[in-house]
């Protein structure tokens, strides 16, 4: 696009396939004193994506490589036939030129020859302009035709003299006269006898003087009936100020004015009224409503009722009952009373108590009926309020136990009728206490209340969420056609908590643990469905929190099992009966053993070995896991000493922090507490801490970091992956490792998308200058890519599995005798045994 600023704009869109010729053409145009804007086009594309703009006059080269000038034509023609074309060619024939202008082109100009270019532009700018108007001008005419014949109003159009020459669809519906039977005829044709003479020499006087006259007449249907019309005449003049024709336009006001006069019947003794008042005729059509009874059903002071049915000013239910009920009981027994309901028109309803009353005619069919009611609204909303408060959570406005019970009876009751199933879904905030206890207890309940209007989105109208109490929440499914179908509920729970919950203008992840009970197969009433959803809940809080569980029978044994656990658990510390096993750690850069991760095991007397699963989040629950911790602390810093003292080579000792113990006040002072008794260097002691704890409440989270940093010791992530970190975070925190979760270490040698995940958290790790460590490497395989991705450390089956005390130092001695690259190339299972290296020659 090039422009030229001068005396006259032009806008002019070339095709022309030569650009040299495009500038000579646009040199001649700017020598004329054109203010030139220009675009030169050589395709068919070019032209059409050229066109979206607005141009003044198009130029068209005739004979082009890749395009015609003919074609080019066709394009602009079709796009707007008023846009002047013009054709400018060195090889155009004079019958080629006179087909192009027949086919629509303003004219041809030789390139040899442009002496004729200025004048034609002008004259076509000026020619385009005229044609442009009349179009338009016939575009406004055909548009005020439509208008008239379209109209809800009558029109008639009449010669100076009144001769009717025109009439519109409106006029013969409101007339009954057609149009054949009304022109050539005068307005008399529709004169009633209801006006006097005085009235139309007044219309005449007006009409002949060039004013408009407006009146509301009475006039004549070709059936005789008299009809009311808003009626407006007014003259047309022509050129020279004469008056050419008159328009009449008229508008049925029948119906209006009859309703005026019914109304002023009874105006004056009911307007006074609060209390709505209507007449309504012996078929249900409103007749007269007071000013009350507008305001009562949203309508304005001059909205038109006659049309209206009283059924219409109610709900369907109290449609219904007014007209199998009420007007029945007024016709038999002279009146009727009942409590009813108002429907405004904005859908609104408003509880009334309201009287029916029959009038005059026959026993049969009364004359007309009358009706009066009262708004009730402040009374219905103190019982509701009254009954509200027996059946919902004041915090949520959910259903509360006692309501959501009577709920489930109906959902059950119409999954039996139905033979379906249903379903009751418990659901329990995770560490919900934490966030209660941190943010504050008005934070507690705002984030109830988000918590609710999450769920409520969640499922569909007819299913029940309710608040069964403190952090607790109860789902409620009816007529399910198969149990998959609850699944696609508990994702579509899920991926509603993805987001944050803002409250006091921080970010706060919600989760939930849940259990799943379903009809009829768990119980077939709703207290036996609640205790074992209630049931089902418990375990997969157990399984790790964030989980959901299906109940099964013998969860209800499980929990006696529980129970029984939670209770020697409580006595184990006091027993000694906790014990560390250590897991190596191996450098894959230096293939030396660089660490040692302490896990806790529990040796119960009769049970034997207690699987961590089972026992830790019972810690976690019972609070007990503070002191182990501590236990854990201290005995894995005194086990490095040991090492030490046995003259084993330094290794960093890697202790897991539970999420429990993060937020306690005392962590740095038990830290500072066991480097200093046990006398490990700091750095040498590494705490691992898991990304969702790390998460919840980021700004505690950074001075907790911040400080532990200060103290020396080696801060590392763990379970990377399965949480919600930002990376704008993990940035800022002073970490120092990275630990890859073992779920995407398992299936990397095998399905790409996890191989992609954990290829990416090693460069994110390293892009962040962290040390990455991998968990759970169990094959040669996993090895081998992680060695291809230039991971740092990692410790798993197949390297070794973890080994008590006694054993760990077995293996440490045996690895500092056979060497580095042994300790590298070899694996153990779990009898002992060795596995072949993942490669010749190579670890």
């Amino acid at each position: 696009m090039k422009q030229n600023t001068n005396d006259t704009r032009l806008r002019a869109l070339i095709v022309e396939d030569s650009e040299d010729d495009a500038l000579l053409l646009a040199d001649h145009l700017l020598s004329a004193s054109f203010g030139l804007e220009w675009r030169r086009v050589d395709t068919e594309q070019t032209l059409r994506e050229a066109l979206a703009q607005e141009w003044d006059i198009v130029f068209s080269d005739y004979s082009m490589p890749h395009f015609s000038g003919a074609r080019a034509l066709e394009i602009v023609k079709r796009h707007d036939p008023d846009l002047p074309f013009i054709f400018v060619s060195g090889t155009i024939g004079e019958e080629t030129a006179v087909n192009g202008m027949r086919a629509g082109a303003q004219d041809y100009v030789m390139k040899g020859n442009m002496a004729r270019l200025v004048p034609a532009v002008y004259r076509e700018l000026a020619d385009a302009k005229v044609r442009r108007e009349r179009r338009n001008a016939e575009q406004i005419v055909r548009r005020l035709s439509q208008a008239v014949e379209q109209a809800a109003d009558s029109v008639f159009i009449t010669d100076p003299q009144g001769t009717i020459q025109y009439v519109n669809p409106s006029f013969e519906r409101l007339t009954g006269y057609s149009a054949a039977e009304a022109l050539g005829t005068t307005p008399a044709l529709i004169k009633s006898d209801r006006h006097d003479d005085a009235l139309f020499r007044r219309l005449w006087d007006t009409i002949l003087a060039g004013r408009v006259f407006q009146e509301t007449l009475i006039n004549r249907r070709k059936d005789g009936h008299l009809f009311y019309e808003e009626k407006t005449i007014a003259p047309l003049f022509d050129n020279a100020s004469g008056i050419a024709s008159f328009v009449s336009t008229g508008r049925d006001v029948t119906d209006r004015i009859r309703a005026e006069q019914t109304r002023a019947q009874l105006l004056e003794m009911l307007e006074a009224t609060t209390d709505l008042v209507a007449i309504v005729e012996s078929d249900g059509r409103l007749r007269y409503i007071n000013r009350a009874g507008r305001a009562l059903l949203g309508l304005s002071d001059s909205a038109d009722v006659s049309s209206r049915h009283i059924a219409e000013c109610h709900p369907e239910w109290a449609s219904e009952r007014l007209l199998a009920e009420a007007f029945p009981a007024a016709r038999r027994d002279g009146a009727w009373h009942g409590e009813m309901a108002i429907r405004q028109i904005d859908g609104r309803e408003t509880p009334v108590s309201q009287i029916v009353l029959a009038h005059g005619g026959t026993d049969e069919i009364p004359e007309f009926f009358s009706t009066i009611a009262r708004d009730i609204t402040e009374r219905k909303h103190f019982e509701q309020e009254l009954r509200r408060q027996a059946t919902h959570d004041a915090l949520t406005g959910l259903p509360n136990r006692v309501l959501l019970e009577d709920q489930m009876e109906t959902v059950l009751a119409r999954s039996a009728r139905s033979r379906s199933l249903a379903s009751v879904l418990f659901l329990d905030i995770d560490n919900f206490k934490r966030i209660n206890d941190s943010l504050g207890h008005a934070a507690g309940d705002a984030m109830l209340r988000h918590v609710a209007q999450r769920l409520r989105g969640c499922v569909r109208p007819t299913d029940v969420v309710a608040r069964y109490g403190g952090d607790e929440f109860t789902i409620v499914l009816g007529e399910l056609s198969h149990p998959h179908n609850i699944p696609t509920i508990l994702h579509k729970v899920r991926a509603a908590f993805e987001a944050p919950i803002v409250i006091s203008g921080r970010e706060v992840y919600a989760s939930f643990s849940m259990g799943i009970s379903v009809y009829p197969n768990d119980g077939r009433d709703a207290p036996t469905l609640l205790k074992n959803a209630d049931t089902a809940m418990y375990r997969a809080k157990a399984n790790g929190r964030n989980l959901y569980q299906f109940y099964a029978p013998e969860m209800n044994a499980r929990g006696q099992e529980l129970l029984s656990l939670e209770t020697d658990l409580r006595r184990a510390l006091d027993r000694g009966e906790f014990l560390l096993h250590y897991q190596p750690q191996l450098d894959l850069r230096h293939n030396r053993i660089a660490g040692l991760e302490a896990l806790l095991r529990w040796q119960r007397p009769r049970q034997g070995v207690i699987s961590p699963n089972d026992f830790v989040p019972l810690l976690e629950d019972t609070g007990l896991i503070v002191p182990v911790g501590e236990w854990v602390l201290h005995t894995a810093c005194a086990h490095y000493r040991r090492c030490r003292e046995s003259g084993f080579a330094p290794v960093r000792i890697s202790v897991n922090v539970s999420a429990r113990q993060f937020r306690e006040d005392t962590l740095l002072k038990r830290v500072e507490q066991a480097l200093r008794e046990e006398g490990i260097p700091p750095h040498h002691l590494e705490l691992e801490i898991t990304e969702s704890t790390v998460m919840q409440d980021v700004e505690m989270t950074g001075d907790i970091l911040a400080a532990l940093d200060a103290l020396g010791v080696r801060l590392a992530i763990d379970d990377f992956g399965t949480g919600y970190s930002s990376l704008a975070y993990l940035k800022r925190f002073p970490l120092n490792a990275l630990k890859i979760d073992q779920a995407f270490i398992r299936d990397s040698a095998h399905d790409s998308n996890i191989a992609a995940i954990a290829e990416a958290s090693i460069s994110l790790g390293h892009k962040l200058g962290l040390e990455v460590v991998a968990e759970g490497v169990e094959t040669a395989e996993q090895l081998a890519f992680l060695r291809t991705h230039e991971c740092d450390l990692i410790q798993g089956f197949y390297f070794s599995r973890p080994l008590p005390a006694d054993a760990l130092t077995l293996f440490l001695a045996s690895h500092t005798a056979t060497g580095a690259d042994d300790a590298a190339d070899t694996a153990q299972n779990n009898d002992g045994s060795k596995r072949a290296p993942p490669r010749d020659g190579q670890t």
